[in-house]
């Protein structure tokens, strides 16, 4: 309702017809999913930037081939929730059997029992062919995931089940080696690239973005509401917050630099190999300053944040930066309208722009003409 997003985990609900205490049998995921769908879709009456919502399944659930379908708007609209998105948890085990195409057990989350056997490539087929068609699900390779995770929780025995709403942090949910249970928070902040050569040579830049967020991060655990207790939680223990990077497709541009040529490569390497390393050493800077996380401290680590980087979609906010291109992603086109609940207005490449008003060409038939041949120039 305050205009938020939400990811929830539901990999652990038993399937379709399994039994249950006494009589009877479950009715699955489907219809609690779509119960979230309504719910998601009426508390976000009103609001001018609408609540929202992701669930994510893991790959070896028996309803798996169902979930994958529920934005598709055909079949029963019942079984349906087209205002959710959703994502897959894929195992390492799921991706060997596609490599090998064998065949793939779905297993019950209740007892770990294998209910059905799939082909596995014909799965994964069907997962690309509705990202194809729909843009979705998210892809979470959680095994990837967590040998990824910081050295420090993976020692605590924490574990990463799911992702949030755009699906761009990935941190411990549920309870924890203390037996508490954490709702993990998301707390961002994106460079923008547009002005790479402006911030690059400040040493204390990428520092004072961290301790910002430090400072985002401190203002939600003092201000929260009682109900956010598990997020609170969550925020004290680990202190994790994504600084991330937009506007870089405006950056190439500028400099000339085709989007899919080596040089743009070698920009990205360098762009994040800068983040990262002044992200790490503010954590360290941070930690002597303020102290260590507790998740750090506990095991001898001094790191402010546990979690320190995420790539943001950013598509509000890259147009508050002047219209830059969102997040990592290229520019949809030279010439676009983009739609928001406060309206409509057409979208022109700026580095585009500049090159025909240095030419004279800069007019409404220019771009009549650019919109008219479909984006070409």
């Amino acid at each position: 309702s305050n205009g938020g997003g939400i990811g929830t985990y539901w990999g652990g609900v038993r399937s379709i017809g399994e039994k249950v205490k006494g009589a009877g049998a479950t009715s699955g995921i489907i219809p609690f999913i779509r119960v979230m769908d309504s719910l998601t879709l009426a508390i976000s009456q009103g609001s001018l930037r609408r609540g929202s919502a992701a669930v994510y399944l893991d790959i070896h659930h028996p309803e798996i081939e169902e979930f994958l379908e529920i934005r598709k708007a055909s079949g029963d609209f019942n079984r349906k929730s087209l205002n959710l998105h959703h994502g897959l948890n894929i195992t390492d085990e799921f991706m060997t059997a596609v490599a090998e195409d064998r065949e793939f057990g779905l297993k019950s989350p209740k007892t770990g029992e294998v209910l059905k056997t799939v082909s596995a490539r014909k799965l994964w087929q069907k997962v690309l062919e509705i990202r194809l068609a729909t843009g979705e699900p998210y892809l979470v390779f959680s095994d990837t995931v967590n040998r990824a995770m910081p050295r420090h929780q993976r020692d605590l025995g924490l574990k990463v089940s799911t992702s949030n709403l755009c699906s761009e942090i990935m941190l411990h949910t549920g309870r924890d080696h203390l037996g508490e249970d954490r709702t993990a928070v998301c707390c961002l902040s994106s460079i923008n690239a547009e002005k790479y050569f402006e911030w690059k040579d400040d040493p204390r830049f990428i520092e004072d973005v961290m301790r910002f967020l430090d400072n985002v991060l401190e203002d939600f655990i003092q201000r929260a509401p009682a109900s956010m207790a598990k997020a609170v939680y969550s925020a004290k223990r680990e202190r994790s917050v994504g600084l991330g990077l937009m506007g870089f497709h405006s950056f190439l541009q500028e400099l000339g630099v085709p989007f899919e040529s080596a040089m743009a490569k070698s920009w990205n390497v360098k762009l994040f190999k800068h983040i990262r390393m002044g992200a790490d050493a503010a954590s360290v800077v941070l930690a002597e300053e303020r102290g260590p996380c507790p998740d750090a401290e506990e095991r001898g680590v001094k790191q402010r944040f546990s979690h320190k980087l995420a790539i943001a979609p950013t598509a509000s906010i890259s147009i508050i930066c002047g219209g830059c291109s969102p997040c990592i992603e290229p520019i949809p086109a030279n010439v676009f309208v983009h739609k928001t609940l406060s309206g409509s207005f057409t979208v022109k490449n700026v580095a585009l722009q500049r090159i025909l008003a240095e030419k004279g060409l800069d007019t409404d038939e220019t771009w009549s003409s650019i919109i008219e041949h479909e984006g070409s120039v």
